[in-house]
């Protein structure tokens, strides 16, 4: 009877212990994601507010116990950017001066690369606004196959069949030779076919294309969360060039 009493206690304190470790888990792991959604919240509130302000300037960031710091920086240090992807008549606006004054007019080569998104090859118009009084335009287009007609309103533009990678995008298609560019403002890259992403990549470190904000903020229990998020400098509408009836 002892022995018995025995190992039915020992079986009564295992399942005792077992629920309240289970309980005890339970509680951190609830507590570790209210503290992971806490952080996180604090760190989109420190990007909302370093939007906000001037390129450059850091935020401090001291919301009950979680603090970290936001900001924009003033530069940017590569030579190459990636747009989103772009659907059949859209656009993107590469800034080759800086914003918002269109200063300090950038020069040198430029490449630009595509790929496809649906097996058909993308027909791509550029279009380049450089320093000049009137501004000077010049249009090119990028028409593996031909689709377009001859017009002298635009120069086509050769292209090379390889693969390519840039910022973890693989791109199959890269125009054959860069373009000079001398005392550019922006230029406009039109899809006219096929959905598409599009990079330019010059031989030396581009102007800001937008504010690239990072965040980050750590609780005092050492949970930490970190954002980066992307705000284009304004796009110019394509229905700036197509016609709508």
């Amino acid at each position: 009877m002892l022995l018995i009493t025995i190992m039915l206690l020992a079986t009564a304190l295992t399942v005792a212990l077992s629920v309240s470790f289970k309980s005890t888990t339970e509680t951190q792991v609830t507590k570790l994601e209210e503290e992971q959604q806490k952080a996180l919240a604090a760190a989109e509130a420190g990007i909302e507010k370093a939007l906000k302000e001037d390129v450059g300037k850091t935020v401090n960031i001291d919301v009950g116990g979680y603090t970290g710091t936001a900001g924009c920086p003033p530069t940017y240090d590569k030579n190459y950017f990636v747009s989103p992807v772009l659907q059949k008549d859209e656009q993107f606006t590469f800034y080759l001066s800086e914003y918002p004054g269109l200063t300090n007019y950038w020069s040198g080569n430029l490449d630009f690369y595509f790929k496809s998104e649906s097996g058909e090859i993308p027909v791509i118009e550029l279009t380049f606004f450089n320093a000049g009084s009137p501004t000077a335009i010049a249009h090119y287009v990028i028409d593996p196959d031909n689709d377009i007609g001859a017009d002298d309103s635009y120069t086509k533009t050769e292209w090379v069949d390889a693969g390519y990678s840039l910022d973890n995008v693989n791109f199959q298609y890269k125009t054959s030779s860069p373009f000079p560019i001398t005392n550019a403002k922006i230029v406009v890259a039109r899809v006219l076919s096929t959905n598409t992403r599009i990079a330019i990549e010059g031989n030396s470190n581009l102007p800001l294309q937008g504010k690239n904000c990072d965040s980050s903020v750590t609780a005092t229990g050492g949970v930490a969360q970190k954002v980066n998020l992307f705000q284009s400098y304004p796009q110019i509408p394509a229905e700036f060039w197509v016609t709508s009836f």
